[in-house]
């Protein structure tokens, strides 16, 4: 490994233990049946942002859409995340909606929210 990639760990490794906070990631049984649903902890950096869209084309109205992310080490979760998966996050249930790697050992999940929050 380069001094490079020991530096980047570090600083990888030093932004979990700051910000992160307890994830829980489940593994879909519908992709990955193998795995048997089994929740497996680890620590990731969530951030609740939100997104500006226009509804209705140019000129139409502008909405606050709710955008959460988690970022984690693939290797604390020991298996490649994959959309359809689940997350747990400060007690709420989320889905993977996209995972983008950065080719460093760090994953950002695009999240979506795992049920429907009008059931009552």
């Amino acid at each position: 490994m380069s001094r490079w990639d020991n530096l980047l760990n570090l600083a990888n490794r030093t932004c979990l233990a700051t910000f992160g906070v307890p994830v829980v990631y489940t593994p879909s049984l519908e992709t990955r049946m193998e795995l048997g649903g089994t929740p497996i902890s680890l620590v990731g950096v969530f951030d609740e942002k939100r997104d500006i869209v226009t509804l209705m084309g140019s000129g139409g109205l502008d909405a606050v859409v709710p955008h959460p992310v988690v970022e984690i080490r693939v290797a604390d979760l020991g298996i490649d995340p994959m959309t359809g998966d689940e997350v747990a996050v400060n007690g709420l249930a989320y889905r993977v909606l996209d995972v983008q790697l950065d080719g460093k050992g760090m994953a950002l999940l695009h999240l979506g929210q795992s049920v429907d929050p009008f059931a009552v």
